[in-house]
């Protein structure tokens, strides 16, 4: 199975697919999957600006509202994950996981899915150790702060991946990277492009302290994260007793705050929050967007930001090839400051009025005189019955040259690349750019040994989990108490067996007469197809066309799907 691998998107998805038709045009193995690291950013209208946690003047639509709309199709079946700049409101409608648009499958604020049976599970999210503990709280519309907090990653839902069984023919995405991963790669290479991560790598603050135990937990075959635009290869070797991949030990002396990841997992995302928080003391809600394109309002020269493919580095083309990393480069002492990165503040955004303390009824939308494009509509308007999005193929001409064999180093060989017994090859994408490392193609064995096109399936243990963990999932600041390690592990186990046992209930196969509309349902037991039990259809109305409002929250039909398969109560703004 070819994998096509993108870091963060920011709302370039026309050009991220164009990438790929490219490709598939060179070659005779086409990609079969496209996988997105965060960033996605799917605006369905303007109108979802006002969850978008960018400042006002960076706020631009781009093209996944065409892929939404139907206009456009994706023309490879891809999976998502979020990061910190997101729609949140249409991203937390599908919290379970989801079709953002025909093709586009979410995988929710956590998930794990299977493809040809090889299991794709990953984390939405930065992390902030304020909220890590926090429920999911924050509700539409947001204000200043929930916008920011919205996306920061919670430990509940880190709790029901540590859950899941480590498998080998897994790959794990990430928006952030798992703290300390920096110190199993090239770190002189890395401070040469990024010499402003060089106090976090020596505090060990770079990165995420919940996702360094869920690599250490699941030790995936690949791990691919986005978020600090910047290509970086690197091997975790989970036997190694230093887990340095250059031999060269961790010196205490040169860094005196860096955990020890051998220590158990309940005490390590503690141990981890507390040095990663201590290095992030000088603004712990900064928003780091990297953006080359903004440069141009500081008066610096606009660099081109189309996804057209980077030069490779080959040094870095594939996880396996580290070279000896003996000092840091001598960097001048004084701070380095990041000279793309974006400072905002509270008045950076349009702050909304403070929502209430209860949910608004639906409909009943109230219109906000600040958007000047706001399309004005009576309450009969806002009831209209949106159909289901009708994908229109259309025929794009793609401009000449647009790919070439250096984007991400061409293909990685399973049987050549995952020879390495008790590591994973962790990767990390720059975003979409000239001149950007962006995507990166592999091929991996499919475990399925089936031909045809992809099929994703729902991870049944994964459903399992979230059967078990449901009555613990808090939409309000404080947390629910999660049971004990072993009480859990015994509700989950009889989870499976109750699965295994029942079956599913499942929307019925339509035959291929045509008889049966997909209401009938029944108990299925085995593999269950995700399509066949959630069906993408529009919920906000996109660019274009009449209705919707900054304001409204959706009850999206799929998550209602995935609730009623589970015999779950829908908590993810239920109809009222």
């Amino acid at each position: 199975m070819r994998i096509a691998v993108q870091g963060c998107s920011h709302g370039g998805l026309e050009q991220i697919y164009q990438t790929i038709v490219q490709f598939n045009a060179r070659t005779s193995k086409p990609i079969d999957l496209l996988l997105l690291c965060g960033d996605f950013q799917a605006l369905r209208s303007r109108h979802d600006f006002a969850s978008l946690a960018v400042p006002p003047k960076f706020k631009t639509l781009g093209s996944f509202h065409q892929y939404y709309s139907g206009e456009r199709v994706a023309p490879v079946l891809t999976i998502v994950i979020g990061g910190n700049h997101e729609a949140s409101n249409y991203m937390w409608e599908l919290y379970h996981g989801g079709w953002l648009a025909p093709s586009i499958y979410y995988l929710g604020a956590a998930g794990s899915v299977y493809v040809n049976g090889l299991r794709i599970a990953g984390a939405s999210g930065i992390f902030k150790g304020h909220d890590f503990r926090k429920g999911h709280f924050e509700k539409v519309p947001y204000n200043g702060s929930d916008l920011r907090s919205v996306y920061h990653i919670r430990e509940y839902d880190v709790e029901k991946l540590m859950r899941l069984t480590p498998a080998p023919n897994t790959i794990f995405l990430s928006h952030d990277w798992p703290i300390s991963i920096a110190h199993h790669g090239d770190k002189l290479s890395l401070l040469r492009r990024k010499p402003f991560f060089r106090d976090e790598i020596a505090k060990n603050t770079l990165g995420s302290p919940p996702l360094l135990q869920l690599l250490k937990h699941l030790q995936p075959s690949y791990w691919f994260s986005a978020h600090l635009h910047v290509k970086f290869a690197a091997l975790f070797e989970h036997d190694s007793p230093n887990h340095a991949p250059d031999g060269i030990p961790i010196q205490t002396s040169v860094n005196p705050d860096e955990i020890d990841i051998q220590d158990g997992i309940e005490n390590g995302i503690t141990d981890d929050m507390n040095a990663a928080e201590e290095g992030r003391k000088k603004n712990p809600d900064e928003i780091k967007l990297d953006d080359d394109e903004f440069m141009a309002e500081a008066g610096q020269p606009q660099k081109d930001n189309s996804c057209t493919p980077a030069m490779d580095e080959s040094a870095e083309s594939t996880a396996a090839e580290l070279k000896p990393v003996y000092h840091y480069p001598d960097i001048p002492s004084r701070p380095v400051l990041n000279p793309e990165e974006i400072a905002i503040s509270d008045e950076d955004f349009e702050e909304h009025p403070k929502k209430p303390d209860f949910n608004p009824p639906l409909p009943n939308p109230v219109s906000l005189s600040s958007n000047s494009e706001e399309i004005m509509i009576s309450d009969e308007e806002e009831n209209i019955v949106y159909p289901r999005a009708q994908p229109l193929h259309t025929h794009q001409s793609l401009s000449p040259n647009f790919l070439d064999s250096t984007t991400g180093g061409g293909t990685l060989e399973l049987h050549q690349e995952q020879s390495v017994l008790g590591a994973t090859k962790f990767l990390a994408l720059d975003k979409c750019g000239k001149g950007k490392a962006h995507m990166q193609f592999l091929e991996v064995m499919d475990p399925s040994l089936i031909s045809g096109p992809p099929r994703i399936t729902y991870d049944l243990e994964w459903l399992a989990i979230c059967r078990a963990f449901h009555p613990y999932l808090s939409t309000s600041h404080q947390p629910i108490p999660i049971p004990s390690h072993a009480t859990m592990e015994q509700m989950i186990q009889d989870e499976i067996q109750r699965i295994q046992d029942e079956g599913l209930l499942v929307p019925k196969e339509c035959r291929e007469d045509g008889e049966g509309d997909g209401t009938e349902l029944v108990w299925e037991k085995g593999e269950i197809d995700i399509g066949r039990v959630q069906r993408f259809w529009w919920t906000a109305p996109p660019e274009g066309h009449p209705g919707g409002n900054e304001r409204m929250s959706y009850t999206n039909p799929q998550t209602e799907a995935f609730c009623g398969m589970l015999g779950l109560v829908n908590k993810v703004n239920p109809a009222q």
